[in-house]
């Protein structure tokens, strides 16, 4: 459940769509690293200086390789999060568009029979003894968060690698984890590449591991002061939902991502030890 939240954590560092024709980031790739996660911490750590405190996200997984089920190719997920206790995803699972929603104190999720039928088989258990002060759980706090860029080991950090995609010009990282971590999370072999346009928004993210590899487009991203109250609730139309506390949250989220396209047969892929 663990490989979940960082992938989580690295794929919500995206921005708006900007013009064509600006430069690509060309400063340190640790500068660059630094600004791409810089939005996302008022969103999802702590209350930032700017007016910006929610987000929305599309985004779409183009390639999946290894044990990842290829049915997870196309998937198109939505999100959208905004301090400090709300947050949703939007997924395709089991032939149906699942959502599993927090709103403060409560979590509910659609369609609901089918989420209990899936609690049941991953046999999911709360989270217990943690309150979230923020939408989902992090492991790292705002304090930490200013060190991210030194968790990451970039390939020939003296050359600026430029790429075109989608008539953008993007800066392309790519990067490791650091020795130390890498060694202790037992991910020597993770990679990642990144398509950083101007503004330092990240349009592409390509992970890799020995087993599995991964391109993830973002199709949008917006940020905004706040949400409609109306998006963190069910549609008034939907009467089978699955409601419960936030100590089920981390739990759910591990489904739906274990679920992307599958069938009711398929095996999980993200081992929840």
């Amino acid at each position: 459940m663990r490989i979940f939240f960082p992938m989580l954590a690295m794929i919500l560092a995206l921005a708006f769509p900007l013009r064509a024709q600006q430069p690509a980031p060309r400063e340190n790739p640790y500068d660059v690293i630094a600004k791409i996660f810089q939005p996302l911490w008022g969103v999802l750590l702590s209350e930032s200086n700017g007016e910006n405190r929610a987000a929305s996200i599309v985004l779409e997984m183009t390639e999946v390789s290894g044990r990842l089920p290829k049915e997870m190719k196309g998937a198109t997920l939505q999100a959208a999060v905004q301090f400090p206790d709300k947050v949703k995803l939007v997924a395709p699972v089991l032939g149906e568009t699942f959502t599993v929603c927090r709103n403060g104190d409560q979590v509910w999720a659609t369609p609901g029979s089918k989420v209990e039928y899936l609690v049941s088989q991953f046999q999911v258990v709360p989270r217990k003894g943690t309150k979230l002060k923020t939408p989902i759980f992090l492991p790292i706090t705002p304090q930490q968060a200013i060190f991210l860029p030194a968790l990451f080991s970039v390939s020939r950090p003296d050359v600026a690698e430029v790429e075109e995609l989608h008539g953008e010009s993007c800066r392309v990282l790519t990067a490791g984890l650091m020795p130390e971590l890498a060694k202790a999370t037992k991910a020597e072999d993770f990679q990642t590449r990144v398509w950083v346009a101007p503004g330092h928004k990240i349009r592409r993210i390509e992970v890799k591991r020995r087993d599995f590899s991964t391109v993830v487009e973002v199709r949008e991203m917006t940020f905004s002061p706040s949400l409609p109250a109306s998006t963190w609730e069910p549609p008034s139309e939907t009467t089978d939902v699955f409601r419960t506390s936030p100590d089920m949250l981390e739990g759910l989220l591990y489904i739906v991502m274990n679920s992307l396209k599958s069938k009711s047969q398929d095996t999980p892929w993200i081992s929840a030890k």
